[in-house]
């Protein structure tokens, strides 16, 4: 009954108030607008704290581009994209760094051409043509080649340095066929992605369609930061550490971190 009451007085002084409004209207639309004028402008974000938005392969980007630039633009289009592909060369445009990972191995062929930040000099600098990339960047536009600014390189390796950080142990390898690196520990492996939201899903629909004693104890997600680790043979105490180490990994700036 007292709740009843609660929200009958609530309902009261609402009414009361929206009758005022209407007698007064002059007054509160005055009132609104010096409000307005006075509150201070939204904050907006200095850095992206999330994963990207798409992940994609760079064929599949080009595939989509080719087959309707407008469709392929409502996709992809000014989002923060991750692009698994292969390295073609690295080129220098006026003070710029581009990675370009073409469609085909000929000159002429259409490509993903990524505009590097200067932070990247050192990961770019380590490429050799062939070698399996993934870059998270903003798509900006398409003519024949897709075009991404602002871009991070290795972004699975630096996401697998963060878990070693983590754990006080361990090495990275890049993987040659999947999105993903490998997390090296003695002679045992785990497989670890860090990508979009989308991937995410898809692999945890994937994993939740094996049996479940194929899941048990080698399977490890953490949605907040879309990353998941596969690992052979997993002991509860390693069970224990990974989670953890996952549990304080961000994206911040499009790049894999780790939180205090």
């Amino acid at each position: 009954m007292a709740r009843r009451c609660s929200w009958f007085w609530v309902a009261l002084v609402a009414f009361g108030v929206v009758s005022c409004s209407r007698s007064d209207n002059a007054s509160r639309e005055g009132a609104a607008a010096a409000s307005a004028s006075a509150a201070p402008p939204p904050l907006t974000p200095s850095v992206r704290t999330n994963p990207p938005e798409v992940e994609v392969s760079h064929v599949e980007l080009l595939d989509a581009y080719e087959a309707s630039a407008a469709r392929a633009d409502e996709r992809f289009k000014g989002k923060h994209v991750l692009v698994r592909g292969k390295l073609g060369e690295v080129v220098k445009d006026g003070a710029n760094v581009v990675v370009t990972m073409p469609k085909e191995a000929r000159p002429d062929a259409p490509s993903v051409r990524c505009l590097v930040r200067e932070s990247e000099a050192a990961e770019v600098a380590a490429l050799k043509a062939e070698d399996s990339l993934d870059v998270v960047g903003k798509v900006v536009k398409f003519d024949k080649h897709v075009e991404l600014e602002g871009c991070v390189v290795n972004t699975q390796i630096k996401a697998c340095r963060v878990v070693t950080k983590a754990l006080g142990r361990g090495t990275c390898e890049q993987d040659r066929e999947e999105l993903g690196a490998r997390l090296v520990l003695g002679a045992e492996q785990a497989a670890l992605v860090c990508g979009s939201p989308a991937g995410f899903e898809a692999w945890r629909a994937k994993t939740a369609s094996l049996p479940a004693q194929e899941r048990a104890g080698r399977m490890i997600s953490v949605d907040t930061t879309a990353c998941h680790l596969t690992y052979e043979g997993l002991t509860p105490r390693l069970a224990v550490e990974f989670s953890s180490a996952l549990a304080r990994m961000r994206w911040e700036n499009d790049v894999p971190s780790l939180a205090p």
